[in-house]
């Protein structure tokens, strides 16, 4: 079984906004990808997890907000596998107008880089994630901030075989709170 997964911060100093953080992940063509995070060699199962990443608020350096960002670079190891498209399949993203997410892949396929940056305040709006998209809808933020979530499938082709598979969904949550 999987241990909760540890809560990344991102550092909101001079010199100091942003925090990378290692994974590797073992696809499969039938069985639930596992994931993993790597510290210092040492490598914790988050499957089923969901993956927290606090931005922290300072006040003497609220200026430097915008800058922050958390990297998630992501591994395949197993030569039979390989990253296709941008590396992920977006789902079930609810008010995600609170943050941008850019993925990149590298050349040779085997390393995804998620970067999450530019992160607001996480309110959540109501019936904005329901509303039909043909009408134009009034939206109102939560009271306070709450943890947002951005749920998506790692995308990736079994070079063996020459299929494209997508993982189970794992989530990452974006948290930032009200100013301090």
């Amino acid at each position: 079984m999987s241990e909760q997964a540890p809560e990344i911060q991102v550092p909101c100093e001079p010199g100091n906004v942003s925090v990378q953080e290692q994974l590797e992940l073992i696809p499969s063509v039938n069985e639930p990808w596992q994931t993993y995070v790597v510290v210092n060699g040492s490598k914790q199962n988050i499957n089923g997890q969901d993956y927290p990443i606090l931005f922290t608020n300072n006040p003497a350096h609220a200026d430097l907000q915008p800058t922050q960002h958390a990297e998630l670079v992501v591994t395949i190891s197993d030569n039979d596998w390989e990253f296709f498209g941008n590396g992920v399949e977006y789902i079930k993203n609810y008010s995600n107008c609170n943050y941008n997410v850019d993925s990149s892949i590298s050349a040779d396929k085997k390393q995804l880089t998620l970067k999450v940056h530019q992160v607001d305040t996480t309110f959540c709006y109501g019936k904005a994630d329901d509303s039909p998209l043909d009408q134009v809808i009034e939206v109102a933020p939560s009271s306070t901030a709450e943890p947002l979530s951005i749920g998506f499938r790692f995308t990736a082709k079994n070079t063996a075989n020459g299929k494209y598979y997508m993982s189970q969904d794992p989530r990452v949550i974006v948290r930032r709170p009200d100013e301090d």
